[in-house]
């Protein structure tokens, strides 16, 4: 998840950002600029999750970003940071849509806090009712919930998959996990997913203790240990028969199954697929961040 950090001061902005790093629950990128201008320019470019932003700048204050941000991408919460203390003007802010005012000094803690609701909300956000575009005829995808039935009878009862909005790769998704399904007579490849490092981690816990440290430093150090890789990997293979060839009626199986730290044209090109040969889920387990599926049928 990506957070803008905005003040002109570039010791306020490494203090944020290193508050930022001490938020377990999710890893989240940061991004800084030093003025207003420099701000909306990376909402289009950079596009992020989350503005945080100060009150007092030069040219143009934190009140004019918040209010360009309301009226042109009312989906991204903009929270308030700012030595400012009197209440009629915190009130004035959250009147115009801040979603939250936190007075400086502060300390990590009260801004995680803060950020935690931001970022539940925004994973709630990503659900819709069911598939986007109906799949066409002939690929080997199951609907979601005859895979969530599978995943919970051969993983765990507490895993919920909920079908999502169409994703887009960025660098909030590596490393992640590539798994390759394939027919068992041809090796004929039929189907594609891709874990994000939430995901992987969630089906891993599934099958094997996955200690808090493991699942930390695969999340906010991304590095998939070996451990975590092959218990995925073995939970990705006991849910492979919900991948059916429609002709020979017989199940797919995991041809391959890797971790992948960068960016590549392969990569790329799943995240393009259209909506009518991919699914986009959401992999949940209580207690534990939101991770994000892509399959695509090839």
């Amino acid at each position: 998840m990506k957070v803008l950090i905005v003040d002109d001061s570039h010791a306020t902005c490494e203090i944020i950002r290193r508050a930022l790093q001490q938020f377990e629950y999710r890893k989240l990128f940061v991004s800084c600029a030093t003025s207003v201008d420099d701000a909306l320019k990376l909402v289009n470019d950079w596009q992020p999750n989350i503005i945080l932003t100060d009150w007092h700048m030069p040219e143009k204050t934190g009140i004019e970003l918040l209010q360009s941000v309301v009226e042109t991408h009312p989906e991204i919460p903009v929270g308030m940071i700012s030595t400012v203390d009197d209440e009629e003007q915190i009130l004035y802010a959250k009147s115009l849509g801040c979603a939250f005012f936190l007075c400086k000094p502060f300390s990590d803690e009260q801004l995680c806090q803060m950020i935690k609701p931001l970022v539940l909300e925004l994973e709630a956000q990503e659900f819709i009712t069911e598939q986007a575009v109906p799949l066409k005829d002939g690929l080997a995808l199951p609907k979601t919930d005859a895979l969530e039935r599978l995943m919970q009878k051969n993983i765990s009862e507490s895993l919920i998959l909920k079908p999502i909005r169409s994703q887009t790769l960025d660098e909030s998704k590596l490393p992640c996990v590539m798994v390759v399904y394939a027919e068992r007579g041809s090796q004929k490849v039929r189907v594609i997913g891709v874990l994000d490092v939430y995901a992987a981690c969630v089906l891993a816990s599934s099958v094997k203790v996955v200690h808090k440290e493991e699942a930390q430093q695969a999340i906010h150090m991304n590095q998939i240990n070996n451990d975590i890789m092959t218990a995925c990997k073995e939970a990705l293979s006991k849910t492979a028969y919900a991948f059916l060839d429609n002709q020979s009626k017989m199940s797919l199986y995991v041809k391959s199954c890797k971790c992948v730290h960068n960016i590549h044209p392969k990569l790329d090109m799943i995240y393009k697929y259209p909506l009518n040969s991919r699914m986009d889920l959401s992999c949940e387990r209580e207690g534990m961040a939101q991770g994000k599926m892509l399959i695509v049928g090839v």
